[in-house]
């Protein structure tokens, strides 16, 4: 059996990460790996535009001719995985089954709510399973064919998202993540009330104007990924996991990469979440009062916190929550390792 992996292969990228991952689980006779962010980061700005905002143009025939022309060798009993195939036209998965291969796609993003693609909708009958970590897509899945669907958490890089700090050198509140009008009140309720805070990420320009003069609150930039990002949450108290309000989101990856970092997880109260985390593991909040109050409690009994803090990352260590145990329970319910 030769192994697949069609998908951007950057470096430091989530998805190269699970490419690693998976040809290390399956031991395959040969790994091929597809890159697509080739074609893509060769294309035309305007083209990359239309490509990734409509599906459609030069990018899209550019990206499916790359993939072809490396495809050429495949044959029955081949397992192909797809990662993001939002760009893949329906035509190479239709070759792909009839070449024999047993063809898989994931995503951790959403596929129906958001990220839509009619290249996907029409291509998704083809895959022998779809993997998602969205509960509340499930049934959309089922309706638009998927033949198997399976539900994964997201998750975190053991390698990379690591406890850096010692408690006591924590200091201040973390959010890195994009603005989002929620979000936007939740950190300004936060400064306001004057507790320590740090935020990282796109769209935070004019609150960071607003309070730039406040010796409570840091900016740390735009481009908080990989090495900066754990650096950022490790060395916070407390670190906010807040979930998107765009579509109904039930955890994230930043559920389970803060405390694996080693920082106390400040989190929306669901259903799905307290399948992961106990009330002694991570602070749940239900309202915005109820954060203030809460965090005010934690920092006025820092003891308490600690035990909380060491109580979440222990439930990281134990919980396989991380992503070569995510990928390996997958692969064994498709009963390929």
């Amino acid at each position: 059996m030769n192994f697949y992996y069609i998908g951007q292969y950057q470096s430091g990228s989530t998805s190269r990460m699970r490419g690693e991952v998976l040809a290390g689980l399956i031991g395959a006779a040969a790994n091929i790996v597809i890159d697509t962010n080739v074609p893509i980061t060769d294309a035309g700005r305007l083209f990359k535009s239309i490509g990734w905002r409509f599906y459609i143009g030069p990018l899209i025939k550019k990206v499916n001719n790359y993939i072809r022309e490396r495809l050429k060798d495949m044959g029955k009993g081949d397992f192909v995985w797809v990662d993001k195939g939002v760009f893949i036209e329906p035509d190479i998965l239709s070759e792909i089954k009839n070449a024999g291969a047993f063809l898989v796609h994931y995503t951790p993003d959403t596929a129906f709510a958001h990220n839509r693609s009619g290249l996907f909708f029409r291509g998704l009958p083809y895959y022998d399973a779809c993997i998602t970590t969205k509960s509340f897509e499930l049934l959309d899945y089922e309706k638009a064919g998927s033949q198997k669907t399976i539900f994964c958490t997201q998750g975190y890089n053991p390698n990379l998202h690591q406890p850096l700090h010692s408690f006591a050198e924590k200091k201040g509140i973390c959010f890195i993540g994009l603005a989002e009008p929620n979000r936007l009140h939740i950190l300004s309720k936060l400064i306001e009330a004057g507790f320590p805070v740090k935020i990282g990420g796109y769209g935070w320009s004019k609150l960071s104007k607003k309070y730039s003069g406040m010796e409570n609150f840091t900016f740390l930039g735009e481009r908080i990924f990989g090495e900066d990002y754990v650096q950022a949450i490790s060395s916070s108290l407390l670190a906010l996991g807040l979930l998107s309000k765009r579509f109904p989101e039930l955890h994230t990856t930043r559920t389970f990469e803060i405390p694996a970092c080693g920082t106390a997880l400040i989190t929306e109260d669901n259903k799905e979440i307290r399948q992961f985390y106990g009330e002694d593991e991570v602070l749940y909040f239900h309202d915005h009062d109820d954060l203030v109050e809460k965090i005010q409690y934690y920092l006025n009994n820092i003891n308490q916190l600690q035990i909380l803090t060491q109580k979440g990352t222990e439930k990281m260590r134990t919980g396989k929550y991380d992503y070569p145990s995510i990928l390996k329970n997958i692969l064994v319910q498709l009963d390929v390792v």
